[in-house]
C-alpha cells in the first residue's frame, strides 16, 4: 500500500472513531446524568420511571419484541430451509434480493403501504366490507404484529440463508445411506447445528422490534403505550418536557439492548462451535 493511500485510509479510521465518540459513547455517558439530581446522587428519576405507566410501556414494548420476533423467526427460518432445499438458482437469487430489500423497508413508507391496503378504508377492508367480513384492525395489538412481520419475517430469512450454507448435502446424502429418514436427519444432526443461529437470529429480530420507532408512531399517531414513544413524548413537547425522565427511559432500553448484546454474543461463539464440529 502506498503511502497516500495508508494516509488516506487511517484519516477515515479516525473519522469512524470520532463519530463513534460523538454519536455513539458520549450519548451513552450523558445517560448517566439521571444518577444526579442538583450534584447530588439521586434515584429520583428512577422511582418517576417505574410508574404503573412506564411499567405498561415497557411490557408492552417486551410482549410485541418477543412475539413479532417469535414469528418472525418460525417462518424465516422455514423460508431459508426452503430456498436452500431449491436447485432453482433463479429463484433464491429473487428471493434472497426482496427479502433484503423488505427487511430494510420500515418507517413512515410502510406505515403508509400498510394504511393504504389495511387501514380503515384501505383496499382490502373494502373488499372485506363489500363482502360482509369482518376487516382487520392495524391499529390494534394483533395489527402491529402483522406490520412487524413484514420486516422481521424476511430479516430472519436474510440471517439464515447463511447458517444453512454451513449445511453440508453429503451429509444428508450419507444420512440416507445409513437408513435415516430425511426428518431423523434435520432432528439429529440439522437442527442442533443451525440452533444456534436461530437462537442468534431471534436475538436480533426483538431487538429490532423492541427499538422499533418511526414504524409504530407513523401507524398510530402515537396512541400505543410502548416504551420508545414514551421516551419521544418526554423530548419532543412543551408540556411534558422532561429530558431527565426520557434519559432514565433511554436507559432502561439499553440495559435490555445491552442483555440482548450479551446473549446474542454467546450464541455466535456457540454457533461457531457447532460449525466446527
Amino acid at each position: 500500500m502506498s503511502l497516500g493511500l495508508r494516509g488516506a485510509s487511517v484519516g477515515v479510521a479516525l473519522l469512524f472513531v470520532v463519530f463513534l465518540l460523538l454519536f455513539e459513547v458520549l450519548p451513552g455517558l450523558l445517560l448517566a446524568r439521571v444518577f444526579w439530581n442538583e450534584g447530588h446522587f439521586s434515584l429520583a428519576s428512577w422511582a418517576e420511571a417505574t410508574r404503573p405507566l412506564f411499567q405498561r410501556a415497557l411490557r408492552n414494548s417486551l410482549e410485541l419484541a418477543f412475539y413479532s420476533a417469535l414469528q418472525g423467526a418460525v417462518l424465516g427460518t422455514l423460508t431459508a430451509w426452503a430456498l436452500w432445499s431449491s436447485s432453482n438458482p433463479l429463484v433464491k437469487r429473487f428471493t434472497t434480493g426482496l427479502s433484503a430489500v423488505a427487511a430494510n423497508f420500515a418507517g413512515p413508507p410502510l406505515a403508509f403501504a400498510f394504511i393504504v391496503l389495511l387501514g380503515g378504508n384501505g383496499f382490502f377492508n373494502l373488499i372485506l366490507k363489500g363482502l360482509g367480513l369482518p376487516t382487520v384492525d392495524i391499529y390494534g395489538k394483533e395489527g402491529l404484529y402483522w406490520v412487524y412481520l413484514y420486516f422481521q419475517w424476511p430479516l430472519m430469512t436474510v440471517l439464515m440463508l447463511p447458517a444453512f450454507g454451513a449445511i453440508q448435502r453429503e451429509w444428508l446424502e450419507a444420512a440416507r445411506s445409513l437408513g435415516s429418514s430425511q426428518w431423523g436427519f434435520w432432528w439429529r444432526v440439522g437442527i442442533p447445528v443451525l440452533l444456534p443461529s436461530i437462537l442468534g437470529s431471534y436475538i436480533l429480530l426483538f431487538a429490532n422490534a423492541f427499538g422499533a420507532y418511526a414504524t409504530v408512531y407513523a401507524l398510530t399517531q402515537g396512541q400505543r403505550n410502548l416504551l420508545p414513544l414514551q421516551i419521544g413524548f418526554q423530548v419532543g413537547g412543551d408540556i411534558g418536557y422532561n429530558p431527565v425522565l426520557a434519559s432514565t427511559l433511554a436507559l432502561m432500553m439499553a440495559l435490555v439492548l445491552a442483555v440482548s448484546l450479551v446473549l446474542y454474543r454467546l450464541s455466535r461463539r456457540w454457533a461457531a462451535r457447532m460449525e466446527q464440529v
